[in-house]
């Protein structure tokens, strides 16, 4: 072997082995570190909140005289309570708002993307509990619009208020539309709130991380502008999500199971009875200029 100028030949094989042990020993605590750096990783930003201005004018339009015309009319017909007579049960009650509206989130696309910085959900609207003369239960949707806070839905029952309620203040409740999930955002956890949720994320919830790595792979290639979108499968996402809605077509990403059947489609779906209730709420409708549609929800269970 060859001296080494400054160094005995016969302890080049040990100094060696000293710096391979040194550099071996630097290169595990730089991964170490980066192992650390990783779990430290911050949470997403938390959603965009509305403010209580927005909120109360999404109130507001909920509580309109010509909002709580129409609740009579949809809860008159609502075929689960006894037609069209079930609304008139008690003559010294009416129909009125109960609880405090609260802003909705649904899934952010922006999310399922990956792109940098986006928050796991966005708020889409305001959700109002009304409760009818004999207790069944609506939820209100308002959003602004181009002329103001207007109603653009009715859909019986109160999920959008209830899951809220249940998120107990303790982050941000929001919907996974295509499963019908619901869940709760805290911090870095992604947290169920109803049985489809723990089918997805299991009964301890799992980390913002694991959660993209489902929708980005369950939705990433359906997002507004791709080709499934522009065929008008993409419920919950973008424009086509108005066509799903009205059972158009259903969806791949599990929009066959939604949670919503429009008025508009009972009459095909269940015979005469629907075409009654189209017709008996068309009118009301017009009247409060409902940009969206009156829905009736499926039962399912939480």
């Amino acid at each position: 072997m060859t001296p080494v100028i400054g160094i005995k030949a016969d302890t080049v094989p040990r100094t060696a082995r000293a710096f391979g042990c040194a550099a071996l020993a630097a290169a595990a605590l730089g991964l170490c570190g980066a192992g650390a750096a990783a779990a430290a990783t911050p949470a997403p930003p938390a959603p965009a909140a509305l403010s209580t201005a927005q909120l109360t004018a999404g109130r507001a339009a909920a509580g309109s005289d010509a909002t709580l015309k129409v609740l009579d009319d949809f809860f008159a017909h609502a075929p689960s309570h006894g037609g069209a007579t079930a609304g008139h049960a008690a003559k010294d009650a009416t129909t009125h708002l109960s609880g405090d509206s609260v802003a909705v989130y649904a899934l952010n696309p922006d999310f399922v993307s990956g792109k940098a910085g986006a928050p796991v959900a966005r708020a889409g609207y305001v959700a109002t509990k009304a409760v009818s003369a004999t207790g069944q239960t609506a939820s209100v949707w308002s959003r602004r619009t181009a002329d103001g806070w207007k109603v653009v839905n009715i859909a019986s029952g109160s999920d959008e208020t209830d899951y809220a309620a249940r998120a107990g203040g303790d982050g941000t409740a929001f919907r996974e539309p295509q499963i019908n999930a619901w869940y709760v955002l805290r911090g870095d956890r992604v947290l169920p709130l109803n049985t489809e949720a723990k089918a997805t994320v299991g009964a301890a919830g799992e980390s913002v991380a694991a959660y993209y790595a489902h929708v980005h792979s369950a939705y990433g290639d359906k997002l507004p502008g791709s080709s499934y979108a522009r065929e008008g499968y993409a419920g919950g996402f973008g424009t086509a999500a108005a066509k799903a809605a009205a059972g158009s077509k259903a969806t791949a990403t599990g929009d066959t199971a939604a949670t919503t059947t429009t008025t508009a489609t009972t009459s095909a779906a269940h015979g005469p009875g629907g075409s009654t209730t189209v017709a008996a709420l068309a009118g009301t409708a017009a009247l409060l200029g409902l940009t969206g549609v009156l829905t009736r929800r499926r039962l399912l269970r939480r």
